[in-house]
Parts: structure tokens; sequence; C-alpha cells
């Protein structure tokens, strides 16, 4: 089981542990813990011989803890794990999982900053995500390949960084599957409580609206030009009325030349 695997597994089960874990560090690959100014790294074999709370402020107090100093380049953690050196949608599912708002905050703010607060903007994140995320199952409907499912295959603006794949799924499969890549931010909202909360109802109405989206994209409402829309009825009433008295004229014609020749055969026999 990988490093990431494990620290979400054991925050999972030793509640106590949730508030000191700050994050990832994906340089020496150890989990930041943090607490009351006190900065510390772990290794996961280690961290996992702790089994209260004790032990955790214990470590955190010893000799060797680990201060910020202000001269010193401080690396702020975050999990960087794929072969592009690129935080993708997995490390926000991650971040998200073992809570690290801090991690968020990091990852999130090069691209997702209101120009009015100068603060982190998570729907703001979101919307660009969602943007991405129907770009990248329009392409992939339209080019007929697949949808990639894994998300370390999404940098974590949504846009695919992997390679091609085939694909037997219906187009249907593709954009519900799709929305997994935006659920992973609706998720992360939640740890951003004073901007927005979504609920499992929310979701669905989300999903809901997104499908909505990609189809309006793939199968667009072509308007029709109005001239032929719109037709004039008064115009219609008269052609209507033309076509008829043309009609009787007609048939006149033909009554009045039968009565011709049937006349002309009477006087002959007489």
């Amino acid at each position: 089981m990988d490093i990431k695997s494990r620290l979400i597994n054991y925050y999972k089960n030793n509640e106590f542990i949730q508030k000191y874990i700050k994050g990832l560090d994906s340089n020496t690959n150890e989990i930041v813990l943090a607490y009351n100014g006190l900065e510390k790294k772990i290794t996961i074999d280690d961290l996992e011989k702790i089994e209260d709370e004790t032990k955790v402020i214990s470590f955190l107090n010893n000799d060797t803890y680990l201060k910020e100093d202000p001269k010193i380049d401080v690396i702020e953690p975050k999990i960087i794990t794929n072969e592009l050196d690129r935080e993708t949608l997995n490390d926000i599912k991650i971040l998200t999982e073992i809570k690290s708002k801090s991690g968020l905050d990091n990852l999130l703010k090069d691209f997702a900053i209101n120009e009015e607060t100068g603060l982190i903007d998570v729907n703001k994140a979101i919307n660009i995500v969602e943007k991405n995320t129907i770009d990248e199952v329009v392409k992939s409907i339209k080019g007929h390949y697949d949808f990639d499912l894994d998300l370390e295959k999404y940098d974590k603006t949504g846009k695919h960084i992997g390679n091609v794949l085939s694909s037997d799924r219906t187009d249907d499969e593709k954009i519900i599957s799709s929305f997994n890549n935006v659920k992973v931010y609706l998720e992360a909202a939640n740890m951003y409580v004073d901007q927005v909360n979504f609920s499992e109802e929310d979701m669905n109405k989300r999903l809901t609206e997104y499908v909505e989206k990609v189809k309006s994209i793939l199968n667009p409402v072509r308007e029709v030009p109005r001239n032929k829309v719109e037709s004039n009825p008064e115009t219609e009433v008269i052609d209507n009325k033309s076509a008829g008295f043309a009609d009787v004229f007609i048939l006149t014609i033909i009554i009045l030349v039968y009565a011709i020749i049937i006349v002309n055969l009477l006087l002959k026999l007489i």
C-alpha cells in the first residue's frame, strides 16, 4: 500500500490525529504534523505507531521538533506524485480526505483567487474545473475516444494530461462518469463552509444541470430562419382564395365546353 493510502487509512481510523495532520511533504514523503505553532515531520511508519493523542503531543514537544524559521524558505506541504510533477485532481481528492485545508489553499491559490477580496474563491475553482471537464468530455465524444477515469491524468484545473484511450462506452456513460472530476471539487468545497456547502441533494441537482450543459453543446438547438417559421396569415388566405377561384374558373370553362359540344350534337340530330 502506498504512503497516501496508508495515511488516509490511518487518518480515518484514528480520530485523535485529525486536528494535527497538516499535509504530506512531497519532497520527503513525510507527514507534516502541526499544533499550537509547533510543526514537525514524521514518516508513515512512525506515525502508525502513535496510538493516542498523548504520544502526538509528546512527539511535537520533544527537543527535536521543528519550528518555522522566517529566514528559511519553508515548503508548503502538498502532494505531488505524478510523473509530470504537477498537482492533479487526485491530489485535491486526497487533501480533502485528510482534511488538509492548508494543503488545498496551497493548490488553489494560483488559479482561484477572488480579485476583489484577494482570498481563495472555491466557487471560482469549481466553475473553472467544470468548464474544463465539459471541454474534455465533449472532445472525447467528438473524437470517439474514452473519457479517462484516472484522476491523476488531470491537472488540478481539470485539464487532461494523459494519453488518449480507446473506448467502447456510450456517450451517456462518458458524460455521467466525467462528472466525478467536478465532484472532487464539490466535496473539497465543504471545507470552505464560509463560502458554500453541498449536500447530497445539491450534488444530484448539479449532476442534472451538468448533463444538460454537455448535451446542449453536443446537440445545439438550431434556430430556423424567421421567414420560414413565421407566415403571414393574410397572404395565406389570399393565396388560398386565389387558388380556389382558379380551380372554379377552370372547372367552369370545362363545363361550358362540354355544354357547347352537347348542344352541337343535338342540333345535328334535329
